[in-house]
């Protein structure tokens, strides 16, 4: 397959990558890394008429602001986030969401921004129209949904790993526009509605990422699972963060975010409750992993069915709060 006709268009600047996104209109698509939109032009999916790359934006390093929020670029290859020595010390979640991105070459080229703005995939919709699905689902204007035919809208899945890692440190984005800059948590940035999955206009820019304090008595960990590992999108992820007491033994604060499984990421706000306050026992693990599984309510995607996705969303959540709490004894 090859690339559609286009205009490549460099600015050297965010506040002129936001002008010209302004001047060429609606027809025209950001390209930072270009893992997610190239394969979709190559499908026929979207035919920009004109693509803004990124690439010639110089890339801020990582740096601690004096109240103690890690900065980062949303430029940052998936790559540089996964190795950097300050995202390691003051988000390792992040780091361990990053490195479990793809491959080695796609970690390379992707970026965080990218990564947090991926489209929501379908097996159905992500592929050539040639040949097979020839009537139009919600995503190409149509009014059915191939995955669930008696469904009444579209149920494609947002499949990024990285946002559900941001979610759980309570991350906060910048986002640039023709009206100047504006802050929104990474949980606000979705809107569960794949036609429109995140809440960025067309002529707006995701720039920075911030994330607040990480505390000394702060334990986290990032699960995901596929069947392929790295070289495929994850089945599911989930990210667990926990807030423990001076004993070691009670949570105060709990943050459980999961991917891969609706159109948007979510927080187990059930799991979650479950466990703050109260001394993690292993009972009371089990009742989080149970409580996450329940209330997730995946969508069947790529295979998996949804009772298949629930029972290992239960797997992966008891997994991921196991090591969080360990990681708080330094284990």
């Amino acid at each position: 397959m090859i690339l559609p006709k286009f205009r490549h268009i460099r600015p050297r600047s965010i506040e002129e990558a936001v002008q010209l996104l302004a001047e060429y209109g609606p027809e025209t698509r950001l390209c930072a890394g270009g893992t997610d939109l190239f394969p979709r032009m190559k499908y026929g999916l979207i035919r920009p008429e004109a693509v803004i790359s990124l690439k010639g934006i110089p890339v801020k390093t990582p740096k601690v602001a004096p109240g103690g929020e890690l900065h980062l670029d949303a430029l940052m290859s998936l790559a540089e986030v996964a190795r950097s020595p300050l995202v390691m010390k003051q988000a390792p979640i992040l780091a361990e969401a990053a490195f479990n991105v793809g491959s080695n070459q796609i970690r390379q080229m992707a970026t965080l921004g990218g990564n947090l703005c991926l489209e929501p995939r379908c097996s159905f919709y992500n592929q050539s129209h040639t040949f097979q699905f020839v009537d139009p689902c919600f995503k190409r204007n149509g009014d059915q949904c191939y995955l669930l035919p008696k469904g009444k809208k579209c149920c494609a899945v947002f499949c990024g790993d990285t946002a559900s890692a941001l979610i759980s440190l309570g991350a906060l984005v910048n986002i640039a526009g023709p009206q100047g800059n504006r802050e929104l948590s990474v949980e606000d940035l979705y809107t569960g509605d794949p036609l429109r999955p995140i809440d960025i206009s067309e002529k707006e820019i995701l720039t920075d990422i911030h994330l607040p304090v990480y505390p000394l008595s702060r334990g986290s960990s990032f699960g995901r699972f596929s069947l392929r590992g790295g070289v495929e999108f994850a089945a599911l992820n989930v990210a667990v963060t926990l807030d423990m007491g001076e004993d070691k033994t009670s949570c105060l604060k709990a943050r459980i975010a999961v991917g891969a499984v609706r159109s948007a990421p979510v927080r187990m706000i059930g799991a979650e409750a479950a466990m703050a306050g109260n001394r993690l026992s292993k009972e009371r693990i089990e009742e989080a992993a149970h409580l996450a599984a329940a209330e997730a309510h995946p969508f069947p995607h790529h295979g998996y069915t949804a009772p298949y996705l629930r029972e290992c969303l239960k797997v992966e959540t008891r997994r991921a709060i196991l090591l969080a709490k360990k990681r708080v004894d330094g284990i």
